[in-house]
């Protein structure tokens, strides 16, 4: 396991896309910086890092995406997986290095982004009101959901052999989990009333009906629960979420879990060309 590691850690130092990727969650915390102090300047807006912080987890879903299926894409188009099994390692020790080094890569995509905001935005913004423990506990939480996308994005690297597949199987997978996120969303923030407009005596007449696209609470629930297990529902909710988040941390562990599991499983009986 530690040849395998040491082997996928040294191909990052000559991995292109490892360097665009980590130069760009440098350069998307300096241009998010850079716009935040300009709303600040120009309309007076207090900006909030402990927010400023979680900017970017709606989005690295795309970026590990990218990540992992041309790094482990390449695994399989460069004959790397045939000639590990050839030397002797284990299928399951190939796995679980190449997840490894996926969930480590990712979680390091989000430290640059972190350092360069902390660095600059404690400067120009301060530390701001929301409580170190909070903002602690956020990016605690966001880390494993970075873990979970991993995991996900590893098992369909892991069980497909063409790099081409690979990449498209995983963005259409990462924008899925996107707009159905958004939909959920809109679904829950569907109102409960409606202004219904009749015409009489050759004027418009309002009256508040009871919408019946209006989701019931059972409803409402599962669609509640379905956002805080998907990685971009959750994403998108902790920078708000002040309680609970410990169920999303549950949700991550069990997606890392279940993906993992079954990618070691699945792995270990796919034929390989």
């Amino acid at each position: 396991m530690i040849k395998l590691l040491n082997a996928g850690f040294t191909r990052l130092r000559k991995n292109k896309i490892f360097w665009l990727l980590s130069i760009f969650s440098i350069g998307f915390a300096l241009v998010l910086i850079n716009g935040q102090y300009g709303n600040m300047k120009t309309y007076g807006e207090t900006v909030e890092m402990g927010t400023l912080l979680l900017s970017y987890p709606p989005l690295i879903g795309i970026v590990i995406a990218v990540f992992i299926s041309l790094f482990l894409g390449a695994e399989y188009s460069d004959g790397a997986i045939r000639n590990k099994i050839s030397i002797g390692h284990k299928r399951g020790n190939i796995y679980l290095s190449n997840f490894i080094i996926s969930s480590i890569v990712s979680l390091f995509f989000y430290a640059l982004f972190l350092i360069v905001t902390l660095a600059i935005g404690l400067l120009l913004f301060g530390s701001g009101t929301i409580s170190i423990s909070l903002i602690l506990m956020r990016i605690f939480v966001v880390s494993f959901t970075i873990i979970a996308y991993s995991s996900i994005f590893t098992f369909i690297a892991m069980l497909c052999s063409n790099k081409t597949i690979i990449a498209i199987t995983t963005i259409l997978v990462v924008f899925g989990m996107m707009l159905f996120t958004t939909y959920c969303f809109n679904v829950l923030n569907t109102p409960e009333y409606i202004q219904i407009a009749t015409l009489v005596n050759g004027e418009n007449q309002f009256k508040e009906e009871y919408n019946p696209k209006y989701p019931s609470p059972e409803k409402r629930k599962v669609y509640e629960t379905l956002i805080d297990i998907i990685p971009s529902g959750q994403t998108l909710q902790i920078p708000e979420r002040e309680s609970n988040l410990g169920i999303l941390l549950v949700y991550s562990i069990g997606i890392i879990v279940v993906f993992t599991g079954s990618g070691l499983l699945l792995f270990k009986k796919k034929e390989l060309k």
